[in-house]
This record gives C-alpha cells, structure tokens and sequence, in this order.
C-alpha cells in the first residue's frame, strides 16, 4: 500500500493543535503544557498505553492469550477511568484513524470514484468515531469524490466512548472543512448472533465500516459470513462498499482470511452475483497464505506521527512509525472489478500480482513474496535502471500488471513488468 505523502504529512502540528485543546476542553487533560511534561506523560499516560499495547497483543507473560481475558475488566476497573482514557484516545485513535485513511487511498490510487450521489454511512463498534475520521482525512487528502453531505450512523455499546468519540468527529470534520457531514449516534451492545447486526427495520446503508471490531467477536467465520451477507444483502445499498480493517496479528489475520474465504465460498454457492471482493487480493482467488498454517497476510504503513506522539514513543520505548493491520473490501456491485478500479484495465487477472512482504535485495536482484491467481510465491526481479527508480520503489503493497513470471511457489523470477503500481 502506497500512501500519499501530504496524507502521511497530515498528523503534524496542526492536528496535535485539534486533540490536544480537545482533550483539554473534555476535562482529560489539566493543561496544554501537560501533553509535553516528560512527568505527566510518564506518570499518567504510559501505564495505560503499555498495558493497552499487551492487552492488544493478547501477550501476558510472553504468553499469547484471548484479548477479552485482560481487556474487558481492566477498561472497566482501571485505576483512573480519565488516565486511560486519555491514554487511548491519545495513542491509539490516531493510530487507527490513519489505518482507515490509508484503505482509503488505496482506493483512490487504483482509479475508485464514489458512484453514489448521497451517502449513508455507518461505523459498528465505533469508539472515538477512528474510522469515520479516517474516512474523512482519507477523503481530504485522497478523494474518491464523495458528495459533501453525508449522513453518519455511529454504533457503540460504550456510552461514555461514544459521546467523547462523536464530539472529536464533530471537532475534526470542522477542521478538514466537512461541516456537512451530519452524526447520528446509537448507544447500542451489539449482539450479532442473537439480533443481527442491525435491526430488519433499520435503513440501508452504501457505505458500511467495521475497524477493530470483527475480532472481539467469538463467532466461526461460516457464522460471521452468514450474518454479514445476510445484513449486507437487506442493509447494503447495490453500489455499497465495505471496509473490514483488524490487527495485523496471526491469529486475528487469519481469521480475516478464513472470512474472506467463507465469503467468497457462499457467494459462489448461491450465485450471488452482486457481491466481489477487491481489496488487497484484487479477486476470488484462492488465499495464497492460508495454505500455510503458520503464514497470515497484513499491510503495514508509514506516517509521520504526531510531536506528542513520537515524544510518549520515545518515552515508552515503542515505535509507532510504522502502522501493521489487516484488512478487507467488498463492494455490492455487477459491475467489473476493471470498471470500478480503472487501474486495472487492460490487464489479465492471471498476469496481476501484489507484493505482500518487504523486498530485499540479494545481489543484483530483488527478493519478495507476491500473491496473485495461483497463490503465494517468494520471487526475484532484476530490476533495469529505468525500472529502479527511488520514487516509486518496488516495495510491500507494490501491485505488478501483465507480469511475466516461471518457476515454483518456492523459488520464481519475473521475467518482465509492463505496468507497476
């Protein structure tokens, strides 16, 4: 995945500006000088973002473990509710507010326009409104061409979370110049599996939103797809677009993926003909890293942080440059993968190919796994010096059309790249 640059630029002095007079004017932080005191960081808001971090990572005592085993009564039973708080909402909503920014420009770069003329959106397990802020920074600095009203539905079963979450989005859409995007909020405990996702009255919806949320729940991904097509179909306006985004660790990664493949399994046994996946894996192949059972595919992507937060990363002794997650698009739509991603045109599917790890460089080639129709290969490309440019490296996310290619799932070589992306 390739961000754009004044995206990744977009997180610097004027937006610790926005969350640091916000934070304060919510009671979370006693002062503007607070956010940069190495004491109060120290004593207030580094307990919370290193226990977070291990509870995130399922990890006690180098141990992976469930996350709702330490999550879920700490949150509940911290020391001090405004600390951790303050903690995550500093931390990790910028986090993953880029995260759902970055998906979004991946779109725009692969040639998305938003088909729709009104949008209805909803985020389910919304928190502090992340993702409905990412999609607006995604949409500042990486249109797709989304109208300027939009109507907003925000679905948290946290009520003190989701008031503060509705408040930032209401702050940060003013500031992007999106006055209006209009919020409604639902103070709701999600239960999928007895209720649905959403109630069989409740409208439909063109754009639909789900970031850090699949995982918390205990269902088999058979059940999960059951239940998403079964909404999808009566909630999803034809034209609609999906974003699923989860940790980029093992085990949740994996999840996604047997997800996606029960997806794709039951569109094809019911003949679902308005339904296709077309992010990262840019069709219904086969997934090239669940044929391995320690293998699992994520993206990872670069920003430039916050003053404050490079100053706690610093501090906490974390990197946070770099951003892991996991993810999925789907679209309710007839129309061809080529026409809603003009990118694509004029190349064969069997000839498209993404990188999905670092390349290295082993001599005078370059080494990388790619991931394409027949699965998941490790790879070596001799790059020429018109094709090496510092520019546009050959990198993770890389997608390579009409590509040449011989050799095995362990060892192949590209033998040509007509068009890089």
């Amino acid at each position: 995945m390739k961000v754009p640059e004044k995206l990744a630029r977009a997180f610097g002095d004027d937006f610790e500006k926005q969350i640091a007079e916000f934070v304060q004017q919510q009671g979370l932080l006693p002062d503007l000088a607070s956010l940069h005191s190495p004491r109060y960081i120290s004593r207030s808001i580094i307990p919370h973002i290193v226990k977070l971090s291990s509870l995130f990572n399922r990890v006690k005592d180098g141990i992976t473990q469930d996350q709702s085993s330490g999550l879920d009564p700490y949150w509940k039973s911290g020391s001090n509710p405004e600390h951790l708080r303050l903690a995550y909402f500093l931390y990790f909503m910028p986090c993953n507010l880029f995260r759902v920014a970055s998906v979004w420009s991946e779109l725009h770069r692969l040639g998305f326009s938003w088909p729709a003329k009104h949008v209805r959106a909803v985020e389910f397990g919304a928190g502090p409104a992340s993702g409905l802020c990412g999609i607006a920074a995604g949409e500042k600095y990486a249109s797709l061409g989304l109208p300027s009203s939009i109507d907003w539905a925000l679905i948290e079963q946290d009520k003190a979370v989701l008031e503060l979450g509705t408040k930032w989005a209401q702050r940060y859409l003013e500031f992007l110049g999106m006055k209006d995007w209009g919020i409604r909020s639902f103070h709701r405990k999600l239960e999928p599996e007895k209720r649905g996702f959403l109630p069989r009255t409740a409208p439909s919806f063109n754009l639909w939103l789900m970031s850090f949320y699949l995982n918390e729940l205990e269902l088999d991904s058979d059940a999960l797809a059951d239940l998403l097509l079964e909404s999808w179909q009566r909630h999803l306006d034809e034209e609609g677009l999906v974003i699923l985004i989860e940790p980029a660790l093992k085990l949740q990664s994996r999840r996604l993926l047997e997800l996606r493949k029960s997806i794709i399994q039951k569109i094809h046994q019911r003949k679902i003909e308005n339904l296709q996946v077309l992010l990262p894996c840019l069709g219904h192949q086969a997934c090239g890293a669940l044929a391995n059972p320690e293998d699992w595919c994520h993206e990872e992507v670069t920003w430039w942080r916050p003053p404050y937060f490079r100053k706690i990363d610093q501090m906490a002794s974390l990197d946070r440059k770099t951003l892991p997650f996991s993810y999925l698009v789907i679209m309710k739509s007839k129309r061809r993968r080529e026409e809603i991603l003009p990118e694509l045109a004029g190349s064969e599917a069997s000839k498209r190919f993404r990188l999905v790890s670092p390349a290295h460089s082993e001599g005078k080639d370059l080494e990388f796994f790619v991931c394409g129709e027949e699965g998941k290969k490790r790879a070596r490309f001799h790059p020429k010096a018109e094709q090496s440019s510092e520019d546009d490296p050959i990198q993770r996310g890389s997608i390579l059309l009409e590509t040449k290619i011989r050799g095995s799932e362990h060892a192949s070589r590209i033998e040509e790249i007509k068009k890089k992306l």
